[in-house]
């Protein structure tokens, strides 16, 4: 098949993707609120508000029901049957709570910067924190500015990197190599989060997948660094086998010396779970904003859920996950809110981190992610110049 025709069946079958997983999404929800009352199950639709022990529900036409709060049907556990719709959610929507989690999550490329920086230098190749910062504002913006999703800001990263220093190659595996530390650490939390998690918990379902990922990756990588398995599989005879077998001799080899270097993995995970719990508190902080049945008790759950979308995002499929990730957190966060809610949530969640990713636009625009090759740049690396 052509490459423009292959690019365009993927492309195709993305945006379906996307528009079942959107369709399945919107068709519970509703614009406006409902209430349902005990006498014959009639529903009252419009916008609620909850005063001194009633129910007022405003109509399109600008009329107002006062009804008794008594009079509301109440579910198995007590609660009034009241589902928000989309607009009032939004309406309703504790805006403060929202420049909270924008706060928080503004932390997030600070740490992402840290990482892989500590990557870098662990293979001699010292960037400045300011410029690994820079790159990792620009990359993020891409990673919602360019339909390829979060694929776009690492080629993007993994580019620019390269071009600081003579190894090239080494750069940019590294970039690759800190995408994987992220994602194996936000899996095994999971799995360690459902393993933990009651047997007849919400958590459940997910134990079986999550504790398979964790142990299919451990026990490649170890496969992967272990000597006498690479022997075994003549696993160097293989690579020179192969086209451009130099360029992959140079991955495998920073693949396998930063695999072994303990203490700079161990620091490179130790951001991690810094940086997933600080988006996790971003998160948490955008359903207390909408309206979301927060408690300590769920916290934990809100937490495995969060991180399970963000795998979800990075998952081959539409661009940031559109579409499958709402669909995802519709079947998570069902017993904490209404439909409408839930797909607020997913609205806002990604709202903030596109307003915290704004600065890479700025940084693009104006070229200040390039570097430069001015003399009386000491932070410049003057090897970029020699051929690789």
């Amino acid at each position: 098949m052509p490459n423009r025709k292959r690019k365009l069946v993927i492309s195709t079958l993305r945006l379906a993707v996307c528009g079942v997983a959107l369709w399945f999404v919107v068709r519970g929800v509703n614009l406006k609120d409902e209430v349902t009352l005990k006498d014959g199950g009639r529903t009252v639709t419009g916008i609620v508000t909850l005063r001194d022990g009633e129910v007022f529900v405003r109509s399109a036409g600008g009329g107002t029901e006062a009804l008794p709060l008594a009079d509301v049907s109440v579910d198995q556990n007590g609660v009034p049957q009241i589902t928000y719709g989309l607009a009032s959610s939004w309406q309703r929507c504790a805006k403060r709570f929202i420049i909270f989690a924008v706060a928080i999550f503004s932390l997030a490329p600070f740490l992402q910067a840290l990482r892989i920086r500590l990557l870098l230098r662990a293979r001699d190749i010292d960037l400045a924190y300011w410029q690994s910062l820079k790159l990792s504002f620009a990359g993020n913006f891409l990673n919602f500015a360019a339909p390829l999703g979060s694929t776009a800001g690492d080629v993007f990263k993994a580019y620019y990197f390269s071009r600081y220093t003579h190894r090239k190659t080494e750069a940019m595996t590294i970039v690759f190599l800190d995408r994987i530390i992220g994602l194996g650490t936000l899996v095994a939390i999971v799995a360690l989060i459902t393993i933990l998690s009651p047997a007849d918990g919400r958590l459940a379902p997910l134990r079986a997948y999550m504790f398979a990922l964790t142990v299919i990756g451990a026990t490649a990588t170890v496969a992967y660094i272990t000597p006498q398995t690479r022997r075994l599989v003549r696993w160097d005879d293989i690579l020179s086998r192969l086209p451009m077998s130099q360029q992959l001799i140079r991955i495998d080899h920073t693949a396998i010396a930063l695999a072994r270097d303990v203490r700079t993995v161990g620091a490179a995970i130790a951001t991690s779970i810094v940086l997933q719990a600080t988006a996790a508190a971003s998160f948490l902080a955008v359903a207390l904003a909408v309206g979301l049945s927060v408690d300590v008790g769920n916290v934990v759950e809100y937490y495995a859920y969060f991180s399970t979308g963000e795998l979800i995002k990075a998952l081959p499929g539409p661009p940031q996950g559109l579409g499958t990730l709402e669909l995802a957190y519709g079947c998570f966060f069902a017993p904490f809110g209404s439909a409408s809610q839930i797909l607020c949530a997913a609205f806002a969640i990604r709202l903030v981190m596109l307003v915290c990713s704004l600065p890479g636009l700025l940084i693009a625009l104006v070229g200040a992610h390039k570097p430069m090759t001015t003399p009386s740049c000491q932070q410049f690396d003057t090897r970029i110049l020699q051929p690789e």
